[in-house]
């Protein structure tokens, strides 16, 4: 028989690379659809050197305090502004290392990778060929552990390429950690500011408005974090995959079994899993991006409203943050097209634009009825049309009064 490697294998040449480093100890891998212990050295790989955390100074003997105190001033500046109460939990300031760690994990981007990793490993599992279908319970065990191992270096690039991307851990619209956290990640916050010319201590209180707010939204309502997971779920659970195709597919790259490096950029890489969204998928992508525009704009209406005067900066501060938010970093970009489907609304402007239009006919307390239940939500075409929100809300309303034990009987008079 001929060598298919054309003499050029040799096995030690895998000692070194991640990837195949991890083949000893994959298939026992029991930890979950992601393998998080691959994902996190892959992930910390990519950080390499921890770096200074956000917004110390060589100068000040408290300088990791700066961040922590400004959320504690934040705080008092929302309450004044909205009826989101606050929520009790840490604030700090992490390096990039000690967010990949935390992030990598079920806890952290597991709640949204994991529905896609499952909704996957499932898919695969039902298109095996015949004759590997009759292998039963083993073969579906392999195909578990194999995906769990290709998830996990994916998870752990995108983990790594946010780690040095994000300001804060809620800088994605949804929260990187437990949502009762708020933290700066690294120094991207201190480039940042530095880069657009920013007064470092308003951008601090500006990035701590922000972070409080999320937190609110995701710690204080109880559904909300749920619902987007739930929502990546289903879109997961909607995916098709062909596992032949996707065997030939990587045949088709050029994928050279001598070149073990290659194969680990190969499965590194954003385009591993792509699969073109169904129908109902694109239903549910809408839905999704209708609830985070509308987080992030009212994030940042809050964010103005309860800055009011205080920080001179607040207007440019916000321009730039939308032109970020429009662009997508090495990590948002891999998240994408790990998960299947952009988080992140088409128009940037959208959520504002509706948060705006409704505080002018309702007030602050009128927008805060979007938080009552997951129903009260504006969908994605009432984002485009605030007064069907407002109309709809005002039918709710008076349906509540008509049920209301005491005031019903008149209220139809």
């Amino acid at each position: 028989m001929s060598d298919p490697f054309g003499g050029a294998f040799d096995p030690r040449m895998f000692a070194n690379v991640p990837l195949f480093r991890e083949l000893a100890k994959v298939m026992a891998w029991s930890g979950g659809p992601i393998n998080w212990d691959l994902a996190r050295d892959t992930a910390l790989s990519i950080v390499g050197t921890p770096k200074a955390v956000g917004f110390t100074s060589s100068s000040s003997s408290g300088g990791s305090t700066e961040f922590p105190e400004a959320v504690g001033v934040a705080e008092l500046w929302l309450d004044q502004v909205t009826e989101l109460a606050a929520v009790e939990g840490p604030a700090l300031a992490l390096s990039a290392a000690e967010w990949t760690r935390q992030a990598a994990s079920p806890a952290g981007l597991g709640v949204y990778l994991e529905p896609v990793a499952q909704g996957t490993t499932a898919s695969l599992s039902e298109g095996l060929p015949e004759e590997l279908a009759g292998l039963g319970t083993h073969m579906a065990q392999a195909m578990g552990s194999l995906s769990a191992m290709l998830y996990g270096v994916q998870a752990g690039t995108v983990a790594g390429h946010l780690a040095e991307q994000l300001l804060g851990v809620h800088d994605l619209g949804v929260p990187t950690l437990d949502p009762r956290t708020v933290a700066t990640v690294g120094d991207a916050a201190q480039r940042f500011a530095r880069d657009y010319g920013f007064d470092e201590v308003e951008f601090r209180y500006w990035l701590a408005l922000r972070e409080a707010t999320h937190r609110r939204m995701f710690a204080g309502v109880p559904w909300l974090r749920p619902m987007v997971g739930d929502l990546i779920g289903q879109f997961a659970a909607e995916t098709t995959l062909d596992l032949q195709e996707m065997i030939e597919g990587m045949g088709g790259m050029g994928l050279d079994p001598t070149n073990p490096e290659a194969l680990q950029e190969l499965l590194s890489g954003p385009d591993a899993f792509r699969v073109e969204p169904t129908a109902e998928q694109r239903a549910t992508l809408r839905r999704l991006q209708a609830i985070v525009s509308f987080v992030e704009g009212y994030s940042e209406t809050i964010v103005t409203a309860a800055a009011g005067d205080r920080l001179t900066s607040l207007g440019r501060i916000q321009e730039a943050a939308r032109r970020r938010r429009a662009e997508k970093g090495p990590g948002e970009s891999s998240l994408e097209q790990l998960l299947g489907l952009d988080l992140k609304p088409g128009d940037v402007r959208l959520g504002p634009a509706f948060c705006q239009a409704v505080i002018t006919a309702r007030g602050i307390s009128g927008l805060d009825r979007a938080w009552r239940s997951p129903e009260a939500l504006p969908s994605a075409d009432e984002l485009s049309e605030h007064s069907h929100w407002l109309v709809r809300m005002a039918a709710a309303e008076i349906d509540a009064e008509l049920d209301a034990p005491d005031g019903g009987g008149d209220a139809t008079a």
